[in-house]
């Protein structure tokens, strides 16, 4: 099972406003939008319903509009004539999705020194010249510090980028989340540099949030924080590591300013995992 129909993310996402509803055990995440309406959203189920049903139970909720996001072991196939039966009645399929449509896996249940090797060159030099930076990283439980970092990392409006992330920690920490903060050590003081997010579920790990100063990305402190988080997904006996979406090549306009954080993902191997998809009109 993926995070989010979990009870604990279900849990996160009532937190943040919406409205947990239990359709034949396949959670619908309920909310309503001004001058929109009452919008669902159903994500990484493992299971299609009968459309039929499903749409009488949308309307019963007045409900006007549906995002359907499932896992992927639905094939596509399954999914286009699911939401076929969707459209007949009425009800708007979400145009955008709202979780990424590809990410990347890493298969941690080998050694570390086969993961290591399955980094890119570059980004094995990489995690040595982090080190020889004397960038230290460190588990923590400070919350608020990842917080200001990503919101730094991000820019203008950067505040967006962790919204509900002070909710969601208490939730799942400690035995569901990690943090893990990077720092330059210098002779007199350690400067914080970068941090990462992980959510731990069902035997994987989560890439949940990054970010880092320019200092940091300057020595190579996301690498080390990276490769870092691989290690202690490990320790926690995950199986996978989710990098939690990359750019989609099915959809070669959307997401463009995905491309460079892509690239970085890319380059500590795994295999790339694809969902399917609602078309447009």
């Amino acid at each position: 099972m993926e995070i989010q129909p979990s009870s604990l993310y279900q849990k996160y996402i009532s937190s943040i406003g919406w409205t947990v509803s239990d359709y034949s055990d396949i959670p619908v995440f309920i909310k309503t939008i001004p001058f929109t309406g009452k919008i669902a959203k159903v994500q990484r189920s493992s299971s299609i319903p009968d459309a039929g049903k499903f749409t009488a139970f949308l309307k019963e909720n007045c409900i006007s509009t549906v995002a359907f996001e499932p896992d992927s072991r639905i094939s596509q196939h399954e999914l286009d004539v699911f939401i076929a039966g969707i459209r007949k009645s009425g009800i708007r399929i979400n145009r955008y999705p709202f979780l990424p449509t590809k990410t990347i896996r890493i298969n941690i249940a080998r050694s570390e020194n086969e993961i290591f090797s399955g980094f890119s060159e570059a980004k094995r030099r990489a995690v040595r010249r982090a080190l020889k930076n004397n960038v230290l990283v460190k588990e923590s439980g400070e919350i608020r510090k990842l917080i200001r970092i990503k919101n730094e990392s991000a820019g203008f409006l950067g505040f967006i980028t962790t919204y509900g992330i002070n909710k969601l920690w208490p939730i799942f920490a400690p035995g569901n989340a990690k943090i893990l903060l990077a720092y330059e050590r210098t002779e007199t003081e350690k400067n914080l540099v970068g941090g990462i997010l992980l959510l731990l579920y069902d035997n994987i790990a989560y890439y949940w949030i990054a970010g880092a100063t320019n200092k940091g990305k300057k020595i190579f402190a996301p690498t080390l924080l990276a490769w870092e988080a691989l290690k202690l997904s490990k320790k926690c006996h995950c199986s996978w590591f989710d990098f939690v979406g990359v750019w989609d090549e099915r959809f070669p306009h959307d997401n463009r300013t995905w491309l460079g954080f892509t690239k970085f993902k890319e380059g500590f191997g795994g295999e790339p995992l694809y969902y399917p998809v609602a078309k447009r009109r």
